[in-house]
């Protein structure tokens, strides 16, 4: 069975889920009690499903199984956008000849494909999940919380995640703004499975890509801002993992989303908490954990996330 899967993840730190839980019994919801999940990612010796932008995992809960590929999307904003195809099975045992052949590059021989198939790193975790109504939408919110294991590494999970199960886009990022009122949460760009595969192969962040002083600010707001948001992601994701460029290049980034908003006055949201934000950075003692999971930080980025999802419609 096919589908678009479009999520949002927020990283959560453990001491603010009494209070988003709390928060999430508020809406209308349809409440299912934490379970059991476990799943196991496979991959071939040369990394061919990778280089696919393929994800291929078998989950398992109460003794049931189903058989799951991602293919390639895209993120926009930290929203996650990937066709996927799920099979049920009766046993964890992998069957490729299930999946539609059109999902597959031209000649592919699944039988030799799945022959060189293997465990790489596998997720358990217990979610905790709601069933929301919000706006015109039906979203799902789960929380997840566990650990990610490959071989003697591990990492651990701890999140919820947004899923839009029916109805429109914008309402998952306005049911994540209502969310963002709560510290400790932060917007993850970051899939279980990616990161996941950078456990396997001992991938570790130690560098950072120069943030330019300027954009092209000829380029229309749908270019600008899928380019600020992910410069946004990359140095936050550099700062968090102890690299000091990280701070530096957010603080540029910062400066972008001043210059647009001074430039595009008429499209974008005039964002009240930026001033705070970049004094806040800019402090000698600025701590990359409490400030990037600070209510108001997410709060920014999701106004942007927001404005990017209404240009591509």
């Amino acid at each position: 069975m096919r589908s678009v899967e479009v999520e949002l993840k927020l990283s959560v730190k453990p001491d603010a889920i009494p209070a988003v839980r709390q928060q999430l019994f508020q809406f209308p919801h349809h409440y299912f009690s934490p379970q059991h999940l476990t799943n196991i990612y496979f991959e071939t010796p040369d990394n061919q499903l990778r280089r696919w932008d393929m994800g291929l995992r078998i989950r398992g809960f109460d003794e049931h199984y189903e058989m799951t590929i991602k293919t390639a999307g895209k993120v926009l904003g930290g929203l996650h956008q990937r066709p996927e195809f799920n099979v049920p099975l009766h046993h964890p045992e992998l069957d490729l000849a299930q999946f539609p052949a059109h999902i597959w590059p031209e000649n592919t021989d699944i039988t030799q494909l799945q022959d060189q198939l293997t465990a790489l790193f596998s997720t358990d975790f217990t979610r905790e999940k709601w069933i929301l109504n919000h706006g015109q939408s039906e979203i799902e919110v789960a929380l997840d919380q566990g650990v990610i294991r490959s071989g003697h590494r591990t990492a651990a999970i701890c999140e919820f995640e947004l899923e839009l199960k029916k109805g429109n886009v914008a309402d998952i990022l306005l049911l994540a703004d209502k969310l963002a009122l709560q510290e400790g949460l932060r917007l993850a760009n970051k899939s279980k499975a990616a990161r996941g595969y950078a456990l396997a192969y001992g991938l570790t962040q130690t560098d950072l890509s120069q943030v330019p002083e300027t954009l092209g600010w000829q380029q229309p707001l749908s270019v600008l801002l899928p380019e600020i948001l992910a410069q946004w992601q990359e140095q936050e994701e550099g700062w968090l993992a102890g690299i000091p460029e990280g701070k530096t290049g957010l603080e540029q980034v910062l400066v972008w989303v001043e210059q647009l908003t001074e430039q595009q006055v008429e499209a974008l949201p005039v964002f009240g908490s930026l001033p705070a934000l970049k004094e806040a950075l800019s402090a000698v003692n600025a701590d990359a954990e409490t400030l990037c999971y600070s209510a108001s930080w997410l709060q920014c980025k999701l106004a942007l996330t927001q404005w990017l999802i209404a240009q591509a419609r």
